[in-house]
């Protein structure tokens, strides 16, 4: 998958390209600051209004690519910070292991769901 990064492309769209690929996981841009706490961008803000470096490209994103891989590189190349979250329920919750890969999050919270709902019938 890739995602094209520029200036006057909004936030949302970025995290649609990414949910569609993986549908149990978010992906939250935030401020950067010298203290936390970090301030989340607002969805409908375009990239341009969240950092400092502006630069353009594609940013190739794999399954088997860590949490921590997919931070990293949207902090060097384009300059953005940025969370993933899991779906548990109705809520969104922080990824706990950013060396686990995109793909087995995306699994495991999709099993975890799916239990949950057994549980509740």
């Amino acid at each position: 998958m890739e995602i094209n990064i520029h200036d006057k492309r909004k936030i949302h769209e970025i995290q649609k390209d990414f949910s569609e690929i993986f549908p149990n996981l978010r992906l939250d841009f935030f401020t950067h600051s010298a203290e936390p706490p970090h301030l989340l961008v607002h969805h409908t803000k375009s990239i341009g209004e969240c950092r400092a470096m502006h630069s353009k490209g594609t940013l190739s994103i794999f399954p088997h690519m860590t949490v921590s891989d997919l931070k990293q590189g949207l902090k060097d190349t384009f300059g953005l910070h940025a969370e993933v979250y899991r779906k548990v329920g109705n809520d969104w919750l922080e990824t706990t292991s950013d060396q686990w890969q995109l793909e087995k999050h995306n699994a495991v919270t999709h099993e975890q769901n799916s239990e949950n709902t057994l549980e509740r019938i």
